[in-house]
């Protein structure tokens, strides 16, 4: 259940989620796991989730990515942009984290959730998206209203006059202290009548061009103006002022600055106090407290500065994780975790010393752009090992290193910073590696499956999907036994495609479910024609994806279009991946049992290539196992592997289970199964996958006909 308190915060009944999906199956499946905590809105494209969004409220949109017309990333895109729909919580539903996790992230995605789902950990993820939102607001307004107190407080120590104004034809003022009124010679009141809503005119006639020019030069975030010039009180005394400005954003195409002016007519030594407090200021908004390394703004400002400076060298940009850092903090303590920090951040300094820029962006990850010499990140790698061994605590200490390579300095340095990250996840508790490097490959593998899911229902539609036999010999007789049926997409203009390459993306997507239907019946209409042409049928397995198995009624389904071709259940076996078998074992139990209930005979596919375990075997209801002949290496069929093998193929038969090798290539390899007793095989050395005219023949010539 959502939690009680997010929703006493939230002060209403029920949120409102949109669904955004157009495979209905996942979207029904999604539907059942929120509906009793949520009023469900679905979409079936991205248009009709726009126009949802745009004319009802939505507390939380889960998106899925592949999506003909219009992609979930364009969705995000919009919603992002768009001020009325940009703090809605978005999950990106997705089968491939790693493929799409990069873009889903620039365009700013809060969570993913995995195909299949596991409801537990779906509801879970949505959850701690909806209290996080919901506490960081919170906590966002009580930081501002502590920040508004700390900085009136602090502004109001500082000499002079500070404020805040937009400048455009004039100088719009935001912000102002009493300092400012006090070097205008103004009272509140009056400042606020009189020149709220143009500074300007307070400043010198002959100096007013100069400085407005000079502010609105300052059109990048980051720029800083300082300046003297003269100002003209209420009294009429004209005063020299010095004024240190910073631009931090810009707000409707104008330049937004906070400034100090600090009095300077009276002494020199004045002036110089001023210069300091202006650095101090400008120290605080520049640095990390902790560390004094630059925080991520000051990183980011000066890292852009260096790229720009130095434009003809080469850098590549770090980011540094400590590996369970929380967990030393609550081993040791914050006191012990804060020190680690602290060395970490000065061995950094010490080592990069003028050559690179160094920040600490939050928590434990540092950054850095350093020069892209491969000798220097290594040295730099062992420098900083070496620092940490010395942190006195009994843990070891694991650093983690995500890099990206600077092609383009013109790109954001918080982008650069999110291709880190990426990089970082991408070796997330590996142990044999602790450095990864962003590859532009994952963005290609994007536009590909991009153009398959465009693709992907015409194809159907004009039968580019082709359905290959490959034929399952009786190993003593060399009869065929039965047959497997396989996948050939023919696109028009590209040619032969891979089901290497479209079979994950169709699992990953959620197509897999309508194309494995479009199969199924394919080889349905091909038992039957064997049937009425006089020819005896033998049993053809076909392949059922693991998001089939949660469809509500698939198994009476697949019985409804068996006696639709008047086909027994016996001819068409079942084929499940091994690695389905680790999703929901307990609910796979139960869908299989009930298919083996109705006549379907049940094949474990890949057995050997995956996560094996006699556990497995123990608990799935299979009726005939598939060895992958991979699992022997090469030719040498008298070692570990073999033996292993042998025991397999002993075992299965003893719990009353027939085998089949798959992957036969050579005679030496058949005379070996043999001898072991295997009774089935497939493979190159007996027969390649063909079309079904091709494979009805074999049928004949092989003594098959009735």
């Amino acid at each position: 259940m959502i939690n009680k308190k997010a929703e006493k915060m939230k002060g209403q009944e029920k949120w409102t989620m949109l669904l955004v999906d157009d495979m209905e199956i996942n979207m029904a499946i999604l539907e059942n796991i929120f509906e009793e905590e949520f009023i469900i809105m679905k979409a079936g494209g991205g248009r009709e989730a726009l126009d949802i969004l745009n004319s009802t409220k939505i507390d939380m949109v889960i998106l899925d990515i592949v999506m003909p017309k219009m992609s979930g990333f364009d969705v995000l895109k919009i919603m992002k942009s768009d001020e009325r729909l940009s703090a809605i919580p978005v999950v990106i539903a997705t089968s491939d984290v790693e493929g799409n996790e990069e873009k889903a992230l620039n365009l700013g995605a809060d969570d993913f959730i995995t195909k299949p789902y596991n409801p537990s950990i779906v509801y879970k993820r949505v959850e701690n998206i909806l209290e996080k939102h919901i506490l960081e607001r919170q906590k966002l307004q009580s930081a501002l209203q502590e920040s508004k107190a700390e900085y009136q407080s602090l502004a109001d120590s500082v000499p002079g006059g500070i404020s805040t104004w937009r400048v455009t034809d004039r100088l719009d003022v935001l912000y102002f202290n009493d300092g400012l009124c006090e070097l205008l010679g103004l009272s509140r009141e009056e400042f606020l009548e009189s020149y709220m809503d143009d500074l300007s005119r307070l400043i010198y006639e002959e100096d007013r061009k100069y400085v407005m020019e000079t502010l609105l030069s300052g059109n990048r975030q980051g720029d800083r103006v300082n300046m003297a010039h003269r100002i003209v009180r209420k009294d009429g005394q004209v005063r020299w002022v010095k004024l240190s400005a910073i631009h931090y954003k810009t707000e409707d195409g104008a330049p937004v600055y906070c400034a100090v002016d600090m009095d300077i007519t009276e002494s020199r030594e004045y002036e110089i106090l001023i210069e300091k407090h202006n650095q101090e200021l400008q120290h605080m908004l520049e640095y990390d407290a902790l560390t004094d390394v630059y925080n991520r703004y000051g990183f980011c400002s000066r890292t852009a500065q260096l790229l720009k400076d130095r434009p003809g060298e080469s850098f590549v940009l770090m980011k540094i994780d400590i590996e369970q850092f929380k967990v030393i903090n609550e081993l040791y303590g914050v006191e012990t975790g804060d020190r680690i920090l602290r060395m970490i951040a000065g061995g950094l300094k010490q080592f990069v010393n003028g050559s690179g820029v160094l920040g600490r962006l939050e928590a434990d990850h540092f950054v850095l752009c350093v020069p892209s010499d491969p000798g220097y990140i290594s040295a730099l790698r062992q420098f900083l090992q070496e620092r940490v061994a010395k942190a006195g605590i009994p843990s070891q200490i694991r650093l983690f290193y995500g890099m990206y390579p600077i092609n383009d300095a013109k790109t954001s340095v918080e982008l650069m910073c999110d291709r880190c990250d990426l990089a970082l996840k991408s070796i997330k508790g590996n142990y044999n590696k602790n450095y990864a490097v962003y590859d532009e490959k994952m963005h290609e593998r994007v536009l590909l499956e991009q153009e398959m899911a465009n693709d992907m229902e015409q194809a159907l539609e004009e039968g580019q999907f082709q359905v290959y036999y490959q034929p399952v010999y009786n190993l003593e007789t060399e009869q065929i036994a039965s047959a497997e049926a396989l996948v050939r997409w023919f696109h028009p203009k590209k040619g032969f495609i891979s089901p290497g390459e479209f079979i994950p993306f169709f699992e990953k997507n959620g197509f897999i479910v309508k194309f494995d239907a479009y199969i199924r019946e394919q080889v349905a209409k091909t038992l039957q024609e064997l049937e009425t042409g006089g020819k005896r049928r033998v049993p053809i397995s076909v392949n059922i994806s693991r998001l089939e198995l949660y469809v509500p009624d698939f198994a009476k389904n697949l019985i409804d279009l068996l006696k639709k071709y008047q086909v027994p259940c016996s001819f068409m076996r079942l084929e499940i991946t091994e690695s389905a078998y680790t999703d929901n074992p307990v609910q796979l139990v139960q869908e299989v049992s009930s298919l083996q209930k109705a006549g379907f005979q049940i094949l474990m596919d890949d057995f050997g290539s995956g996560y094996s375990s006699l556990n497995m075997l123990k608990e799935m209801p299979v009726d005939i196992l598939k060895l992958d002949m991979k699992f022997l290496s090469g030719e040498d069929f008298y070692g570990r592997e073999s033996n292993i093998l042998s025991y397999i193929i002993q075992m299965t038969q003893s719990m009353g289970m027939e085998t089949v090798a798959e992957g036969i290539e050579t005679e030496a390899q058949a005379r070996f199964l043999k001898r072991l007793a295997c009774k089935y095989g497939q493979g190159y050395y007996y027969a390649r996958p063909m079309p079904k005219e091709e494979f009805i023949r074999l049928l004949w010539d092989n003594g098959q006909a009735g």
